[in-house]
């Protein structure tokens, strides 16, 4: 099957004429395909402001020998100037033109990973499709529920796991139709089905809440502190986890630690069977990491991949490194792991260099990079009107990991997203409060205009300035400062929380050791009474990072001078090409970044690997550079447990 790029680029072509206008009012001619075009000949110009376009048409295109095509997204090609128009051929890249047996109208909600994988299920022999149908196809093909069937409670708890497992999220007229045929069907007898296809950590609850009651009652044995009155997810108390449907996923849910290991009284009833990766006992972290390490293998994204997988494998990942760094590993499981390591960053990093300039235009309903999430928030502010974007300067995957074991109060939807390359806080964090690319920042080698960039993000959007509030105090002055804010009004608050990133930074420190100190912080700080508060007050509240870090090993120190404008111990930063350039002969293992998305003076000098520009053979805890764990970090939005 041809992908959908494939078919939206023959389209184009397929008229065979040096120029042409191609209208595209649902925005499918991505990055990728224009830079397919480019490969080819063709010069884009796209149709945006008229006085422009015409001056690039006239200087660069009338009576030239060059093949282009005029790309229009929001005004029809009949609406272009009329000597354009009657000259060149229209090709119509619409959904209706590339899907013409479904409705428009139920195509129009779908991200383009949806289109794309509804592609592969896409024929031109089906019948003419009504909305609920094309519906119900798109339910079944891309999501696997089967309008058609009737699902018993073994084969619903399946779905659920499946859907949840992949980090699916039904949403608008797809829930509701879900929703309709569990009405029809009764399915919301047998379980909190809104609450479960909605929220992913209410149905992982719901399974952590039951499978002590599998357990006992599996191996008639009591389980420690297990109570079934007190379960908080309704639905039935016993679950059939050993049904292969669900089991498939059952010890690969521990592995990963969406479901934890709960103890027994007595763990060795449990060697030999597949329930003692669900058993708190003895070994049983070892277990997990044999089991992750193993999936962590498996499931490495392939070098054409979309960055929702790279995303996926992140938080297993992040879950591999956190069992790694609480048990001690022999010589050979310590060689796996860094087998895998040396591997995940390689291809990452050739990922990254080759992908990252698309990330930037990518449209999703949710966050892609960091710059997205003020956009994304903001629209969630109009519906609650009372907002917290917490940023917590240099948190990882992994750090969040551990961070989220001491919030018991709470419940979370966990999201990630990609930071701004360089991995640094000038850029990456700016590239947050403003909702901007950091190319259209004021200074990247400072964050003194941080403020003032969250005020007048917020003021552009029609707020005033005193219902804005930004937030950089040390630990023992923040409570008080977020207090005097709600008690002015400000309803929408920006608030940086520096003590983790100075704790990596302060002290050569190995990745244990800061996961020990990110523990010992989140007990000792005041950031857990700070999310209570907030939340008691009303507050909408997201937390996320501007970058993450990665343990690294010195390759020496450059001699500059005055020549870097910013020295990090993974990345440095240039004015100039030339003397980039000159460092880079010194140090080959390094990479000249490509500025995608930064000022036309600023070139990046990024240590490959986990390489860093410190005292040779010195281990660092640092950031700046193009490993996953520095570049994929955590965006929450917390719930009240």
């Amino acid at each position: 099957m041809r992908s959908l790029n494939s078919r939206i680029i023959d389209k184009i072509l397929n008229p065979e004429k040096d120029s042409m206008i191609v209208y595209d009012p649902d925005g499918l001619v991505d990055q990728a395909v224009l830079e397919e075009l480019s490969e080819r000949g063709f010069h884009v110009i796209e149709y945006k402001d008229p006085i422009a376009f015409r001056f690039e048409y006239e200087s660069e295109f009338r009576d030239k020998a060059k093949s282009f095509l005029v790309l229009t997204r929001e005004t029809p090609a009949g609406e272009l100037p009329f000597d354009i128009y009657s000259s060149l051929l229209t090709v119509d890249v619409s959904l209706s033109s590339i899907f013409p047996k479904l409705s428009r109208t139920a195509l129009e909600s779908l991200e383009r990973w949806e289109l794309d994988r509804l592609n592969d299920s896409y024929s031109d022999d089906l019948d003419y499709l009504s909305t609920r149908r094309t519906r119900e196809f798109i339910l079944k093909r891309i999501y696997e529920f089967d309008p058609s069937k009737r699902y018993n409670l073994t084969e619903l708890i399946a779905w659920l796991i499946k859907l949840h497992y992949n980090r699916l999220q039904l949403r608008g007229e797809l829930f509701d139709l879900v929703m309709d045929i569990a009405r029809e069907r009764g399915y919301e007898r047998l379980l909190d089905l809104p609450s479960f296809v909605e929220h992913r950590e209410s149905f992982l609850e719901f399974l952590q809440e039951r499978w002590p009651v599998f357990l006992k009652r599996h191996g008639r044995f009591s389980v420690s502190d297990n109570n079934e009155a007190s379960f908080r997810q309704k639905g039935p108390n016993s679950l059939p986890f050993d049904d292969p449907s669900i089991k498939v996923y059952t010890d690969t849910m521990f592995a990963e630690g969406l479901l934890k290991p709960v103890p027994v009284d007595d763990p060795s009833k449990f060697e030999k069977s597949w329930m003692v990766i669900g058993i708190d006992g003895p070994g049983s972290e070892r277990i997990r990491f044999k089991k992750l390490l193993q999936i962590v293998s498996d499931s490495l994204p392939k070098a054409n991949t979309s960055y929702n997988n790279w995303i996926d494998f992140a938080w297993r990942w992040a879950e591999l490194n956190l069992v790694a760094c609480s048990i001690p590993l022999g010589n050979d499981d310590q060689s796996d792991l860094n087998a895998i390591r040396t591997i995940t960053d390689s291809q990452f990093e050739s990922w990254m260099v080759e992908e990252y300039g698309r990330l930037l235009t990518v449209s999703s309903r949710w966050p892609v990079t960091v710059r997205d999430i003020f956009n994304w928030t903001s629209k969630l502010s109009i519906e609650n009107k009372k907002l917290a974007l917490i940023v917590i300067d240099g948190m990882s995957l992994l750090q969040w990991l551990k961070l989220s074991n001491c919030m018991k109060d709470f419940s979370f939807e966990q999201y990630a997203a990609y930071a701004m390359i360089p991995t640094i806080t000038a850029v990456s964090r700016q590239a947050i409060f403003s909702g901007m690319l950091p190319m259209d920042l004021p200074n990247l080698t400072s964050n003194s205009a941080e403020s003032r960039l969250w005020e007048r993000a917020w003021l552009d959007r029609g707020f005033r300035e005193r219902e804005i509030a930004h937030i950089n105090k040390p630990d023992n002055q923040l409570i008080r400062e977020v207090e005097q804010s709600i008690g002015k009004g400000q309803s929408l608050i920006g608030i940086v929380i520096r003590e983790l990133d100075e704790k990596a930074h302060g002290e050569n420190i190995g990745m244990r050791a800061l996961l020990a100190a990110t523990e010992t912080w989140a007990k000792e700080s005041c950031f857990l009474d700070l999310c209570k508060l907030l939340y008691r007050e009303g507050y909408e509240v997201f937390l996320t990072s501007d970058h993450g870090n990665v343990e690294a090993n010195g390759i020496g120190n450059p001699s500059e001078g005055l020549i870097a404008e910013t020295r990090g111990e993974r990345v440095r930063i240039y004015k100039d090409r030339l003397l980039r350039e000159k460092i880079h002969i010194e140090y080959p293992d390094s990479i000249e970044w490509v500025p995608v998305g930064l000022p036309q003076n600023f070139f990046p000098l990024i240590a490959q690997g986990r390489r860093a520009f410190t005292t040779a053979n010195s281990v660092v805890v640092s950031h700046g550079g193009l490993t996953l764990e520095e570049v994929i970090v955590p965006l929450i939005r917390l719930r009240k447990g």
